[in-house]
């Protein structure tokens, strides 16, 4: 009923379809009676707003059923209720929405409660094309007029160091493991020149992403973290008071998958707000 309630809340224009979308599975909650109940109170909430609403009830498992639903009609946007009361618990959102969001190649918003409206929403970006997609999305999402949009990009914590060249210079005589650990003057130098072109990556793609929210007549206000970028995004979602955090999952299977998709799944998992993932 919270995902409805956002739904309606969205300036979603005249003639928009929206479909109230229900799985009956066999000797499994919830029931056919309470669906339809459910089908009911979601279409009271709906009413008086410009789209057009219908129920949906399929037969089956849940998450192959949706996914085959969208597959079939390709929705502009999914909304799924989470379900998850405690920090572990909320990886049983349950595995339903957890099924839809790995395979589904269209947007999918995984909804918190309570709902609160949607006054800020904040932007986590890479830098990559899938981001940039995610920032156009986002520029056309019918939010309302007093949304507050923030962007965020995390700078990496640790440059990759290059590996040395031990022919380059003779092996240094033993001597104290603490100071083995220091860096060389060169590696020191290197560090700085990382940070300073992570700085000014991190500062272009947040100019970047902002130009385009403007663009669109949204203002937005710019951060940038360094940092784990899971953690980041959290921490700063949890001071911010965050509604919706906004992603765009790169859509990779496997060891692939570990880098900034594994950021989308543990905000799914863990963060208080809605996640919007833009694939």
């Amino acid at each position: 009923m919270a995902a409805t309630q956002l739904v309606r809340d969205l300036l979603l224009p005249p003639g928009s379809e929206v479909t109230i979308l229900g799985v009956l599975t066999p000797g499994r909650p919830p029931g056919k009676s309470r669906l339809q109940a459910a089908f009911a109170e979601a279409e009271k909430i709906l009413e008086g707003s410009p789209v057009e609403t219908k129920s949906k009830l399929l037969h089956g498992h849940a998450a192959k059923k949706i996914i085959e639903y969208g597959s079939e009609h390709r929705p502009d946007l999914m909304v799924i209720g989470a379900i998850g009361l405690y920090p572990i618990l909320k990886i049983l959102l349950g595995s339903t929405a957890h099924q839809v969001i790995e395979n589904a190649p269209w947007p999918v918003l995984v909804m918190r409660t309570p709902y609160r409206g949607l006054r800020r929403v904040l932007l986590a970006t890479d830098g990559s094309q899938n981001s940039r997609q995610a920032v156009e999305y986002l520029a056309r999402f019918p939010l309302p007029e007093q949304t507050e949009f923030q962007v965020l990009h995390v700078k990496p914590l640790y440059p990759s160091m290059p590996a040395p060249s031990y022919g380059a210079r003779p092996l240094a005589p033993p001597i104290p493991f603490m100071l083995s650990m220091m860096p060389s003057p060169a590696e020191l130098k290197y560090m700085s020149r990382h940070a300073e072109l992570a700085e000014q990556k991190g500062q272009t793609i947040l100019a970047e992403a902002k130009a385009i929210l403007q663009r669109a007549g949204r203002r937005a206000t710019t951060f940038l973290r360094q940092g784990d970028p899971a953690s980041m995004i959290l921490e700063h979602s949890e001071a911010q008071d965050i509604d919706l955090i906004v992603v765009g999952p790169r859509g990779l299977k496997g060891p692939e998958a570990w880098g900034w998709d594994s950021v989308s799944r543990k905000l799914v998992d863990y963060a208080n707000s809605s996640v919007l993932l833009v694939h």
